[in-house]
């Protein structure tokens, strides 16, 4: 009889039907308690449902596996997104029950795992940690509210952190504590620290209003602040000084932030050195440093998955996810108003607003004047159409957002209303519009690049080059050469342009056409061999932008339709444009650019300018620019589940999708975006 590979079983229907969980785990889960010889159990942590599960563990001598959310658990919050980044498999015990062993203490009671490479990974990830305020959950605004920082910067004196937790929460008891401890730690943090101002952190679920906490919010403390609004915690810990715990895992988050922390009960992170303890755990008999401790429990105890193909990865990866989100200005609105679009269009763009927007309204735009706006509206305007209904009326506290295509598109045209997967949005400007800012100018212009970034734009580039991914994917492809009709010459390629596009109207002062386009360029190279290919909106004749046959016959050495734009690049010496995205692919494959317009990735040293563009004019690197563009500013969506995507899952279908293969759909297909709490977790975070 032929083996059969090991299978987890399960008595909880939710863990056999959780988000990514068979990926994490490496092994199919089935619902019911009937296993084969090989079998694992498994149970979440220590619930009180997972009895029946352990008793039949131990009956058919299995074993048993208790499974937990990692310390870097979601993009947002599992009532907004339920896709997990991590998960904790505890062969032992569970890390926050300190009345047993768990893998993670008996890991920590060891030195024979630490290497100076993994304390490097954990010193570099808990400085992204901190820089860019991740914690288990991730919904929470980057800042503090401005009312909590005026009211914390009117207090001169030093300030102290005391956390709360959710009444009846199974780490309080299984952490060596219980509930008389938050009112004597109070009690501790007024008398230790008399000058102080003492925060009151309230746990969030309680701002869901599905569960209570320890302390009184009504009662009236001197020098006790309550803090009840969704905060990040690491933002949080910049403002205070010292840190107050029971078990809650705002202790780490105080450790890693370089707090002192104190702990009444004792939490995985107590009993270590690292903590002021109030309990003595006898089990913990090594010191361990704090890289030491996190690279213990964040890199070699917790399981990784990418969010968005599902498959599994290292705490790096999921790091590059949550930072590059955290780097530009998301929406954030009870409502989005969203001006003049399409009826097509109406289907898929909320799902680009993300979590941050509760829902959308459609007007016309001659419904702007005298529309009556609400508290927490936000308008979003296609790109640069009805600029000027929108300055004339929606109110200066009103946010307005621009919409665009985005880069990496989908496979098809626009203009034959294929559903895109990705799109951009900018509060300040749009992309396409050098003469002004916007938020991909602002961000290239002073953003910190690292080690980090340049690292995923490289990958990333290097990807799309060897997938031949472009922005449409249109067109038949094939090796293509123009040497031998060159004769030598340098070959030139001149994309075409939809002329009434909104990146001439806006990003080419000089040139407005292809023909001047073309006529420019053999002004400037008169012996080169020039090919002109036009835009596929306007060879397949659903847009604008023809180029006489004179100027073609005096300017043009060959006019190509039909090829695949990649591989027209890879056979051509160098690009000349007004802004064409071609400019941009052309310079992901190594060629010379020359630009006649304003393009976003120009200026920026990596091309031939012919305007001037004094507001940037720094010089950066090929990786970092395709980093900016398509890890942070861009906006994906998987189809069709309309959950968030990333570029290299697109890329990956894109290039599935062009070859006729078949997309296989990851962990995650058939995942809704939000969970049944969204409307109210989202109504409860902006009370």
């Amino acid at each position: 009889m032929a083996e059969t590979s090991p299978k987890a079983i399960t008595a909880s229907r939710g863990i056999a039907s959780g988000v990514g969980l068979e990926a994490l785990l490496g092994m199919p889960i089935k619902h019911g308690l009937s296993a084969d010889e090989g079998d694992i159990v498994i149970g979440w942590g220590e619930k009180d449902n997972t009895e029946k599960a352990k008793a039949y563990a131990k009956k058919k001598e299995l074993e048993y596996w208790r499974l937990e959310d990692g310390f870097l658990g979601y993009m947002t919050h599992p009532a907004l997104d339920k896709r997990r980044l991590s998960l904790i498999v505890d062969k032992s015990g569970i890390y926050y029950d300190a009345h047993m062993p768990s893998d993670l203490e008996k890991l920590l009671n060891r030195d024979d795992w630490i290497t100076d490479e993994l304390l490097e990974r954990a010193e570099s990830a808990m400085a992204r940690i901190r820089k860019w305020r991740l914690s288990k959950y991730n919904q929470a605004p980057f800042e503090i509210s401005d009312e909590l920082d005026e009211k914390l910067k009117a207090y001169k004196g030093p300030k102290v952190l005391v956390v709360d937790q959710t009444y009846g929460d199974k780490s309080i008891v299984q952490g060596m504590a219980d509930d008389k401890m938050f009112m004597q730690m109070l009690e501790d943090a007024l008398e230790e620290n008399p000058t102080a101002l003492i925060l009151a952190k309230v746990h969030p679920d309680v701002l869901l209003g599905t569960k209570r906490g320890h302390f009184d919010v009504e009662r009236k403390i001197d020098r006790v602040m309550f803090v009840a609004e969704d905060v990040a915690p690491q933002a949080l810990m910049e403002r205070v000084d010292q840190v107050y715990v029971v078990t809650s895992q705002m202790g780490l988050e105080g450790l890693i932030a370089g707090k002192k922390v104190s702990c009444y009960g004792l939490p995985f992170y107590a009993g270590w050195g690292l903590t002021h303890d109030k309990q003595l755990c006898e089990a913990r008999i090594a010191n361990r440093t704090l890289p030491e401790l996190f690279a213990g429990a964040f890199i070699l105890y917790t399981r990784y998955i990418d969010p968005y193909s599902g498959e599994r990865c290292e705490i790096e990866h999921v790091l590059d996810i949550l930072v590059a989100e955290r780097k530009i200005t998301r929406p954030e609105a009870k409502r989005a108003v969203a001006v003049g679009f399409s009826v097509w269009k109406r289907g898929f763009i909320p799902e680009f607003f993300g979590a941050g927007v509760e829902n959308t309204k459609f007007i016309k735009p001659n419904q702007l004047e005298g529309f009556k706006f609400q508290e927490g509206d936000c308008v979003v305007l296609w790109g640069r159409k009805h600029d000027g209904l929108s300055a004339q009326h929606v109110p200066e506290h009103i946010p307005v957002w621009r919409m665009e295509d985005g880069f990496l598109r989908s496979v098809g045209l626009g203009s034959d209303l294929r559903r895109p997967s990705s799109l951009v949005m900018d509060r300040v400007g749009i992309y396409y519009d050098g003469q002004r800012p916007s938020d991909l100018e602002k961000f290239l212009a002073t953003h910190d690049f690292d080690e980090h970034d340049a690292k995923r734009g490289k990958a990333l580039r290097e990807q799309i080059l060897a997938s031949k991914v472009s922005k449409y994917n249109v067109g038949e492809k094939g090796g293509l050469d123009f040497r031998t009709e060159a004769a030598g010459k340098e070959i030139i390629l001149v994309p075409g342009q939809v002329e009434a596009d909104a990146s001439i109207q806006f990003g080419s002062p000089h040139l407005k056409s292809n023909g001047a386009l073309l006529e420019a360029v053999k002004a400037d190279k008169p012996d080169a061999y020039i090919i002109f290919k036009p835009h596929p909106d306007v060879a397949s004749g659903n847009r604008e932008g023809s180029v006489s046959e004179d100027v073609l016959k005096a300017c043009a050495d060959k006019v190509i339709t039909d090829a695949d734009i990649i591989d027209v690049l890879v056979a051509v010496d160098s690009v000349h444009t007004m802004t064409s995205l071609t400019g941009f692919e052309a310079l992901m494959r190594g060629k010379d650019v020359t630009c006649y317009g304003m393009p976003f990735y120009a200026g920026w040293g990596l091309t031939d300018d012919k305007c001037e563009m004094l507001r940037r004019g720094r010089e950066l690197s090929l990786d970092v620019l395709v980093y900016a563009l398509l890890c942070v500013y861009a906006r994906y969506c998987d189809w069709p589940s309309g959950l968030s995507y990333g570029p290299e899952a697109l890329v990956q279908d894109i290039a599935k999708a062009s070859t006729g293969g078949k997309i296989t759909p990851g962990a995650f297909a058939g995942v809704k975006r939000f969970g049944r709490k969204a409307k109210y977790f989202y109504d409860a975070l902006k009370r």
